[in-house]
Formats: structure tokens, sequence, C-alpha cells
């Protein structure tokens, strides 16, 4: 019986010290039928010849060549010259263990799932441990703890810790959002998950993922981004809408808590980092928000957990005062400064012109 093809798909740019170590861990995995694809989104170092030096060695390896034109548009090419049945994603730093796209393809092809998957470490981090049970669950069911359990966030909001059938990419046209130098992978994942039956869950760190200080590398996530309201709107009406599409309405409170929760939280960033925005930017985006209409269902019914949550920005939101909503959020935003500090590196969810990644 022939193994099904796994394509793994590579973005890379300016990561000469690091991808050859990367592209190594994914030649070595246990799963031999595999076909991998460097995508060299124009790298102003070593980057490309590199890949170009690894392809000639061995023949699983593809290299394309693009302009500069951000991540998403890397993986949507990788994703067009794939042809596997399946599909991995690999940041060209980072580091995958020899058993990970084995153990992914075992459990979607034994239980019959349509996306698998696992959990990832920190190599030179400390870690925390994720509820993430082993087996398999209603595609539903995870949607809704992924958006409601915040140790599982991080897994299903980034495509790298997955293993999805090419086919309902295809079929679905499904893409990365080329708009957006952080986030995307959440994007791609909820929206994948849309069309999703049965997910497995492997609760093994095959993911090994490398942080830098700035001196070492500077990516996108190295960023503070204070509009990431605009992200969180996203991925909320499109749960929503898949939820609504289902009839399913009894994890409501339990979203709409969630939500609003992320929304204000949101809010206090913008306000801690108002210069970022402007007066009256900031006051057109706070509109905005209040005026969305699922930020007006969810704040109907938001409560208080904690004695230190405002009680008027809530009020505020749900009455649409947005004059009144800027300053309390630039006080609430400068008492989060004097807790928390503020992130040197600013900058917007937003991609415009060359990409750091």
């Amino acid at each position: 019986m022939n193994k099904p093809l796994v394509s793994i798909i590579i973005p890379v740019y300016n990561t000469e010290r690091y991808v050859r170590r990367t592209v190594e861990s994914a030649l070595a995995q246990s799963y031999e039928h595999i076909e991998i694809i460097l995508v060299n989104d124009g790298s102003t170092d070593r980057s490309g010849e590199i890949c170009d030096e690894i392809a000639l060695s061995n023949r699983s390896i593809k290299v394309i060549h693009q302009h500069n034109s951000g991540v998403s548009a890397a993986r949507n090419a990788g994703l067009n010259a794939a042809t596997g049945e399946y599909v991995q994603f690999l940041d060209s730093d980072d580091v995958i263990e020899e058993g990970m796209t084995a153990a992914l393809v075992t459990v979607i092809q034994n239980q019959l799932c349509d996306l698998v998957a696992c959990d990832f470490m920190y190599v030179n981090r400390d870690n925390k441990p994720r509820a993430l049970e082993a087996g398999v669950h209603p595609a539903t069911d995870v949607l809704i703890r992924t958006y409601t359990d915040r140790s599982l966030w991080a897994v299903f909001h980034s495509a790298c810790y997955m293993l999805f059938k090419r086919q309902i990419i295809v079929s679905n046209q499904i893409q990365f959002n080329t708009e957006f130098v952080i986030g995307e992978d959440g994007l791609f994942a909820l929206e994948y998950m849309c069309h999703c039956r049965k997910i497995g869950v492997v609760n093994e760190a095959f993911y090994k993922y490398h942080s830098y200080n700035l001196d070492e590398r500077v990516s996108a996530v190295s960023y503070f981004p204070p509009d990431l309201y605009v992200l969180k709107l996203k991925y909320f009406e499109r749960l929503f809408s898949h939820l609504r599409s289902q009839g399913i309405t009894y994890a409501d409170q339990r979203l709409f808590q969630t939500f609003i929760d992320a929304v204000i939280i949101n809010m206090v960033h913008m306000g801690a980092y108002f210069e970022f925005f402007g007066k009256q930017s900031m006051q057109d985006q706070l509109r905005t928000i209040v005026n969305h209409p699922l930020v007006n269902e969810a704040s109907r019914s938001y409560r208080r957990t904690r004695k230190t949550d405002s009680r008027l920005i809530p009020f505020f939101v749900r009455v649409k005062w947005v004059h009144l909503l800027y300053f309390v959020l630039k006080s609430r935003g400068k008492k989060y400064v004097q807790a928390y500090g503020k992130k040197p590196n600013v900058r917007s969810i937003y991609r415009s012109g060359p990409r750091e990644e």
C-alpha cells in the first residue's frame, strides 16, 4: 500500500543562520514520503542561495524564488506548488522532531480526521503545560474550546502545529490573508476548521519553536501590534457565522464573554499606545468597534469576572460614548504601562513595505 505524500512548506526570509537546520529537521522525518517546498521570499542575505544548495543534494526539495511579498504570499505560493495529499507548515528558524509527520499521518488516516494538531515547545524558554487532550473530537467542540480556553489558543492559531488535507484547502479555496503580517495563521486555521468534521489531537510537543533576542533575529512576532483588535473582530465574525450556520447557540454566552473580554483588553492596549493612532484616528477606530454588530450583542451580556475589571469601559462601549471611552482608555492605558512597561518595537498588524519574518 502506497503511503500518501506530505508537502512540507517552508517560507524563507533572511534566515541564513537557521534555514539549513530547519530543512535538516524536515529531511530527518521518519516518514519518508515527503516533499519539501522552500519559498524564498526575496531574502536579502544568503538564504536563497542556501536553499538552492540544499536542493541540489536532495530531489525531494523544491525551491521557489519570489519578490518580497510577505509570509502569507510565500505560504500561498507553496500551497500552489504542493502535490501532496497532506500539508505541513514549518517556519525557517524552527525545527520539528523526527516523528512528527509520521504521528500526524497515522492519526489522520486511522481516525479518519480532517485535521490533526500536536503540541509545541519553546527551545529557549520555560514551557507551560496546555490542556491538550489526545484523541479525536468533533470540530465544533474544538472550535469553541479554542476560543474559550486560553491554553489552546496558541496551538490552534498557528498553522505550524497541524497536518492539513490539501483537498479541503483546494476545494474551499482557503488561502493565507496577505493583508496581515501578524495573525494570518489563526485566520487560515479557523477557516480550515470551519470545513472539518473531526479533529485529532496528539499531545506530544513535536514542534520546537525558537525565540530570539532582537539582536539575533527580528521577526513579525517581535513587534507589539496596538491595532490587534481588527483580527479579534475578524476571528469572532467568522466563528459566529460558522456556528450559527450550523444552528449552534449553546456556547454563545461563553463566547460572548471571551470575545468582549478580548475587545476590552485590546482597547486598553490602544489607550496604552494612543500616540500610535493619534486622537482622531483612535476615536474613529473606537467608533468602528462600538458600532460593530457582534460587539453590540456581546456587550449586552457582559459580566465582570475580576474585581479589577473596569465598569466604565463596557458601559461606554454599550452606550457608544466614544469621546468618554477615549479618555477612560488613555487613563487605563497609562496604568497598564506603569504595571507592564511599554514595548520598544511597535507596528501595525497590516503588512506594508518589506516584511520582517
